[in-house]
């Protein structure tokens, strides 16, 4: 069975469960605590040297990191990554989009109120709520005609950009106004195998 090494409250992480979950592949989960610096040892660094969560261990022992790449790895072969080759790059540019746009503006603001930083860097918060605001302009532009980024489907777009918005009002952001938004979360949220990014207990 795989292993996918995360932490509790990461949203990087939360892609990966999301779409395990989805696709029905059955994954043991090793979580982390990465207050406690779990991520710097060398039993952990020796499978990402990016040294960040999560790294997906498969089966024969190979480890794969960012959370972007273990999506395209997972969703290869499946509906939610498109075969036709124009059609699949379109899909892998909003994954770029959330990485260098999208994950560390709306990221940054919920890790600073969730450790008590917020008034400490307020200059910093204020520069990438700017950034983020702008960011997620683009996605409910893109949603206000079609209810998935990639159309009327379901795509691997839609799990790596899930994740971070729906986290974003701890970092401050108000949803509220992004009608397009609000509607593709929701439908999101109805897709099989949903959990939320601290799960109930399963008994």
């Amino acid at each position: 069975m795989i292993r996918l090494h995360d932490s509790k409250l990461s949203g990087n992480s939360w892609k990966i469960r999301l779409c395990l979950r989805h696709l029905g592949i059955p994954f043991e989960r090793v979580t982390l605590n990465l207050a406690e610096g779990a991520h710097k040892a060398d039993s952990f660094t020796g499978r990402n040297r990016f040294k960040r969560v999560p790294v997906l261990e498969l089966e024969d022992g190979r480890n794969l990191a960012e959370s972007n790449a273990i999506l395209l790895y997972l969703t290869e072969g499946t509906s939610l990554l498109p075969a036709d080759a124009v059609e699949r790059a379109k899909v892998v540019a909003w994954l770029f989009y959330e990485q260098a746009d999208l994950m560390r503006f709306l990221a940054f603001p919920r890790f600073y109120a969730n450790t008590g930083q917020s008034e400490a860097f307020a200059d910093v918060i204020a520069h990438y709520r700017s950034l983020g605001e702008a960011g997620l302009d683009v996605i409910e532009h893109a949603l206000e005609g079609a209810p998935w980024l990639n159309g009327d489907l379901p795509s691997v777009a839609d799990f790596s950009v899930y994740p971070y918005i729906r986290l974003s009002p701890e970092g401050g952001y108000a949803l509220a106004g992004r009608p397009a938004i609000n509607n593709w979360m929701a439908h999101f949220e109805a897709l099989p195998g949903f959990e939320p990014i601290v799960p109930a207990p399963r008994h």
